[in-house]
């Protein structure tokens, strides 16, 4: 017989319990004991392995949740930024091409401003050089009424030189206004025009004496005036000389180049003196009746390299230019 085994187990009041158990009961109820233990023990480590595993996996899946949020907040973002810079995109090539169609039509009205700018720039060149060439061709008639022949250029440029003619384009246009500022120079030192007011009392050439009642050769033109009556000279020029000339009593002698000069006798007084510029117009002294005279009037000659001319053509030259069709001609 196997052995028995008696677990007595006491209680406080002294009651007694005997539980009877063989050896090898009790091996097999260890041996159960243990195997469920270990089974236990395993369960409980797998268990807990895997709730450490599910914790990480969980850790992970929150993880990537918060990935996959913050990507979406991104895609998002990036999707409005897109939509933003695909707006911007079309608004910067609707502006490039309105920016582009305002150029278009600017260069289109400059090129017709342009255009326009030229025609009336040729115009106006077309009738400015129609206007200079009628006023070359009145001062030619001026100048072939007067007897005036106009000196030649000098051209020192032609010497030592050669090569084909080719004519300018602008050879004529220059010419005319060659032409015309020569003539306009000219007439500023030509004396036109009447030096006093008065009346002529004796003319130019041949005349009787007034004093002597002899026959005489008169070099000048008389005009007759107040004395004191005002004096003006009648184109620019420089005082040559200012005296008490002998028988011309008080003179003035103006030099106006080219070879003309203008002198005064017979003045109260001279207002200028040798060496002043004087103007067209200036007043330069007075009507007197100083010299070889019989009374108060002014002895005026134009002279041509020393040699008098007849003023009065001047007088009918400064008379023709005041007719009002040539006059506003000469004066625009």
């Amino acid at each position: 017989m196997d052995e028995q085994l008696h677990i007595i187990v006491a209680g406080d009041r002294g009651k007694v319990f005997k539980l009877p158990c063989s050896k090898k009961k009790l091996c097999i109820a260890l041996t159960a004991s243990a195997v469920a233990f270990l089974i236990l023990t395993i369960t409980s480590i797998c268990s807990f392995s895997l709730y450490t595993r599910n914790c990480e996996i969980s850790n992970q899946l929150a993880g990537l949740q918060e990935k996959l949020l913050t990507n979406d907040e991104q895609i998002a973002q990036y999707n409005r930024l897109t939509e933003e810079q695909q707006l911007k995109l079309r608004l910067t090539e609707e502006q490039q091409l309105e920016l582009d169609q305002k150029v278009a039509r600017l260069e289109q009205n400059n090129i017709k401003q342009a255009t326009a700018f030229k025609e009336e720039k040729e115009n106006l060149i077309s009738t400015a050089v129609d206007e200079l060439n009628e006023r070359s061709q009145l001062l030619e008639r001026v100048f072939s009424n007067i007897g005036i022949k106009l000196k030649p250029n000098k051209d020192d440029n032609s010497k030592h030189s050669g090569g084909p003619f080719i004519q300018h384009p602008d050879a004529e246009m220059d010419e005319i206004l060659f032409k015309a500022d020569k003539y306009l120079n000219t007439i500023r030192y030509l004396p036109f025009g009447r030096p006093v007011k008065g009346p002529i009392t004796s003319k130019y050439g041949k005349r009787r004496d007034p004093i002597n009642k002899k026959s005489a050769f008169h070099s000048g033109i008389d005009f007759r005036g107040k004395t004191g009556e005002q004096i003006h000279a009648t184109a620019d020029g420089v005082v040559k000389k200012a005296f008490r000339n002998g028988g011309y009593g008080n003179y003035l002698l103006i030099d106006h180049g080219n070879g003309y000069t203008t002198s005064f006798s017979h003045m109260q007084k001279y207002l200028v003196h040798k060496g002043d510029k004087v103007k067209r117009g200036q007043l330069i002294g007075l009507v007197g009746n100083s010299g070889r005279s019989t009374g108060s009037h002014l002895h005026y000659e134009i002279a041509v390299d020393n040699k008098t001319i007849n003023p009065y053509n001047f007088l009918q030259a400064a008379r023709f230019a005041k007719k009002p069709t040539l006059h506003r001609r000469l004066t625009k």
